[in-house]
């Protein structure tokens, strides 16, 4: 069996060996013959060897490798590392010594469309656990929500109900917690504003100008005309260099940023889209908040690759591993802040657009085509430094491509591009920044980075 192909299979076994830890930790002990003491805790050996009792046998190493790269650090051991638990979501009665603690301003909710007028009737109920569950942050709740569908983001007034007597807590892994929350402390403006974001941008985009804060009339016109004339498309049969050494000594960072922070820092960056294979902007006009729908929101981008030939293609295949079609698009005008506040001078970023394969679809359809994705993969990550060393960029701005949704390995894509750029591809570049920013699953995404490039 390839190398590839046993990664698939330890993946499948990781993930069959977290639902067991879940199951057994948050809702039924003695699925694996075991008792938790009141504070959530068993033995470790008595956990394997319940487990093993019940068909599923894994090692102390297996375990450990588990709880370390949990995307939620939903698994904790004690200090002495004897004995484990869940670090929040139990239905079953546990005691998790957590203090009360004062909440941000603001938290955030993940749910689905089929769940929104029960909520916003009578509120979010912890029902069969313990607690409800609340993110710090929109990118996490969108995660959270969407394991079931198309998310929907729910805000909460926090400070105002910790004003008016209700306690939260902070679990070990960052998420947060409460007994309820009443109706009147929710809403979904947070959607309903960044709807309204971008179809300003798009307005912005086509008049040629917006007023800025100020109330003074920035014009793009030209800006936006001039990028939107020299995009390129560069479809899969176009040729793109595999090798471009250089002798730069080249600075890698690892930064827990956006990409248009991480960019604007540098002289003439290149960032690279992490593009829907099928939407220009992916879901940027329905409130999705990803890293191609805040570029969208925040730039001309949009303009300069939608009615490319490249998402008609990928509409009329139904391979999710897609292509390595991409579209070049130089100096677009970024015309907002990371808050959304149109900026009084716009600056320029030019962008890469290339969607990398759909892991998550690929291997539910097929779980033998693992090495296959890898191949792909690793192509187009050398394809995506080809593209960007033919156009002359010498500064880019990349992170967990593909890690997210689509489900890639972040190893592997650290991996990946590690081997690309200190390899055929080593010297080519000035300057490379990982923007990978975020809590739990893009912390876990962060690490093999970190550890690759950098300590971001």
């Amino acid at each position: 069996m390839s190398g590839e192909g046993r990664a698939v299979i330890e993946k499948q076994r990781a993930i069959r060996i977290s639902k067991y830890l879940s199951l057994v930790l948050r809702h039924e002990p003695s699925a694996a013959g075991v008792s938790l003491d009141a504070e959530g805790w068993v033995a470790v050996d008595e956990l394997l060897a319940g487990a093993a009792r019940q068909g599923l046998s894994f090692t102390r190493a297996e375990l450990d490798e588990v709880v370390r790269t949990s995307d939620k650090q939903r698994f904790a051991f004690s200090g002495d590392g004897q004995r484990i638990r869940a670090s929040q979501g139990h239905s079953v009665t546990v005691d998790l010594g957590l203090a009360p603690v004062p909440p941000p301003p603001v938290l955030y909710h993940g749910t689905i469309e089929a769940f929104l007028p029960s909520i916003l009737a009578v509120g979010l109920e912890k029902r069969a656990r313990q607690h409800v569950h609340l993110s710090a942050d929109v990118a996490t709740a969108s995660r959270v929500g969407g394991r079931r569908g198309q998310p929907v983001i729910l805000r909460i007034a926090a400070a105002d109900m910790h004003a008016a007597g209700f306690s939260f807590f902070r679990s070990a892994n960052g998420v947060w917690l409460t007994d309820e929350v009443p109706a009147r402390y929710l809403s979904r403006s947070e959607a309903k504003e960044t709807v309204a974001l971008g179809e300003q941008t798009r307005a912005a985009v086509s008049a040629g100008e917006y007023v800025a804060p100020s109330g003074r009339v920035v014009v793009i016109r030209e800006a936006v005309a001039r990028a939107i004339s020299e995009s390129v498309d560069v479809p899969p049969a176009a040729s793109v260099p595999r090798e471009s050494r250089g002798s730069y000594a080249t600075r890698f960072s690892v930064v827990d940023e956006t990409t248009l922070v991480a960019a604007r820092r540098m002289r003439a960056p290149l960032a690279l889209n992490f593009a829907s294979a099928k939407n220009p902007g992916g879901g940027w006009l329905g409130g999705a908040r990803a890293q191609e729908e805040s570029l969208a929101r925040q730039s001309a981008l949009v303009a300069t690759i939608e009615g490319k030939p490249m998402y008609a293609f990928h509409r009329s295949e139904s391979d999710c591993l897609y292509t390595s079609w991409a579209i070049v698009s130089p100096h677009v005008p970024v015309i907002r802040d990371e808050a959304g506040a149109l900026l009084e001078e716009p600056w320029l970023c030019s962008f890469l657009t290339c969607a990398a394969p759909n892991a998550t679809v690929v291997l539910e359809r097929d779980p033998s085509r693992g090495a296959e994705l890898e191949a792909a993969l690793a192509e187009r990550v050398t394809r995506v430094l080809g593209i960007a060393a033919r156009h002359g960029f010498r500064e880019l701005v990349l992170g967990a491509w593909g890690c997210g949704v689509f489900g890639n390995d972040p190893e592997h894509v650290a991996r990946h591009f590690d081997d690309a750029l200190r390899g055929p591809f080593a010297g080519a570049f000035e300057a490379v920044v990982f923007a990978i920013i975020g809590e739990g699953r893009a912390r876990r995404n962060r690490e093999p980075f970190a550890r690759r490039f950098g300590n971001g």
